[in-house]
């Protein structure tokens, strides 16, 4: 069996909307794949796209997010190439949506509102949170970087018994 199934060289997390009857707290909110499982012919030539530059991010050494993509990366990448989804033709929410749907293990993530916001933001600046009472709190490069550090400890503790657990099933073939 393939090492790469259970530890594979990155994963592209999807922000999903906040639940809505889930006002504050930790929300199922959050959906990871692993792009190299994913065969090129099962989706579109977008998401195959949108596959490739989570592949390429998560093997960045320097100045990548690590193994865990975030959506809201791949974006903020393309701004500081110049371009952006439309430059390249792909309607994002199409792609999410197919990536959402398509017959691929995917594993849903819990995380709490404010590591949500984050994983979702694709500002320049980073985003600013609001809190009551009037406290605000700028999401710095450090914050976000916690917040990837904590998606890939998950992701290497949960993904393995998930992928493993699909094996024995027989719901995903090895060969």
């Amino acid at each position: 069996m393939s090492n790469k199934l259970l530890d594979p060289d990155g994963w592209l997390v999807l922000g999903l909307p906040w639940p809505e009857q889930i006002p504050d707290g930790w929300g199922e909110c959050a959906l990871a794949i692993a792009p190299q499982m994913i065969p090129r012919s099962l989706v579109s030539k977008e998401a195959a796209t949108v596959l490739d530059l989570a592949t390429g991010l998560a093997r960045e050494p320097a100045d990548g997010p690590g193994k865990a993509v975030f959506f809201s990366d791949i974006t903020i990448w393309l701004d500081k190439q110049g371009k952006d989804w439309a430059a390249l033709g792909i309607d994002y929410e199409a792609v999410i949506d197919e990536l959402v749907k398509a017959p691929v293990p995917q594993l849903y993530m819990t995380l709490g509102q404010k590591a949500h916001a984050i994983l979702c933001d694709a500002s320049r600046e980073g985003v600013r949170l609001y809190y009551p009472g009037g406290e605000v709190e700028h999401v710095t490069p450090q914050i976000r970087a916690d917040v990837h550090a904590a998606i890939t400890t998950s992701l290497e503790r949960d993904w393995p018994p998930y992928i493993q657990g699909l094996i024995d099933r027989g719901a995903l073939q090895t060969r």
